[in-house]
Parts: C-alpha cells; sequence; structure tokens
C-alpha cells in the first residue's frame, strides 16, 4: 500500500470514528424497520389463526384484510434494504481498513477496533439473516394457508 502523506493516528481515529456512526445511524434505522416488518408479519400470523376458522362475516373479513396486509408485507424491500446496507458496511469496513494500512506508525487502537469489527459483523449479520428468515418463512407458510391449492375438479 502507498503511504499516506500527512496522515497522523488522530486523523485515522477521528475518520474511522465518523465512519463508525454512519454506520450506527444506517444500521440503528435498518433494525427499526426490520423489527418492525417482523413484528407486523408475526402480528398478521395471529391473526390469521385466530381467525382460521368459521365462515361468520367477521371471521371472513379478518382473513381477507389478512390476505391484503400479507401483499403488502411479503415483498423483496426488507431484502434489498438488507443487501444495500450489507454492502455500505462492508465497504466502510475496506475503506477504513485501507485507511488503517496507510498508516504508519500504526495507533495502539487499531486492534480494538480490529475486534470491534469482527463481533460487530458476527452480530450485524446474524441478526439479518435472522429476522429476514424468520420473518420469510413466516410470510410464505402464512400465504400457502391463506391461498391452499384448490381441489381438483371431480370427474363425474
Amino acid at each position: 500500500m502507498q503511504e499516506t502523506p500527512g496522515l497522523s493516528s488522530s486523523d485515522v481515529t477521528s475518520t474511522i470514528g465518523f465512519m463508525l456512526t454512519l454506520v450506527g445511524l444506517i444500521g440503528t434505522f435498518f433494525y427499526v424497520h426490520l423489527s418492525n416488518w417482523l413484528r407486523e408479519i408475526l402480528e398478521l400470523n395471529s391473526k390469521f389463526e385466530f381467525n382460521k376458522v368459521g365462515d361468520t362475516e367477521p371471521r371472513k373479513q379478518a382473513r381477507l384484510e389478512c390476505r391484503f396486509q400479507l401483499r403488502r408485507l411479503l415483498n423483496h424491500i426488507p431484502l434489498l434494504v438488507a443487501s444495500v446496507i450489507s454492502v455500505f458496511i462492508i465497504a466502510i469496513l475496506i475503506i477504513a481498513r485501507n485507511l488503517i494500512a496507510a498508516t504508519q506508525p500504526q495507533p495502539a487502537v487499531i486492534p480494538y477496533y480490529k475486534n470491534a469489527a469482527i463481533w460487530f459483523l458476527i452480530i450485524y449479520f446474524g441478526l439479518t439473516l435472522y429476522l429476514l428468515l424468520h420473518g420469510y418463512i413466516v410470510g410464505f407458510s402464512l400465504r400457502s394457508k391463506l391461498n391452499p391449492p384448490s381441489d381438483p375438479p371431480v370427474n363425474p
């Protein structure tokens, strides 16, 4: 790597702090969005389970509402947002790594940054995968319950 002229340890530390702030802001926004999405799908599943039996008008109406709400919730947007934010986080970490590699001598705090980055990535990707997979599994399961395959026609 090329050495960056005029780059001090405090420059590296403050730049990495700024990048971590960006990751924190975006990550917080994303997790609020993703956890609300999962909560809404779980609530919808509960509503369907409560109203799945019976032919009274309120229960039929509730099942119809579930069908419409599921169309709104079960789409590609959570996966798209998760992918874009994940790419952003990885890009920030690559920029930070290159910035650290270009700084000589390296600040003494760098091993702590690296350790925190590893734990952050484990937690971030673990939670992201769990929330997305759980939400999509419940959503697709609910969709199959709401739209059961019709019985084949009976030939006389």
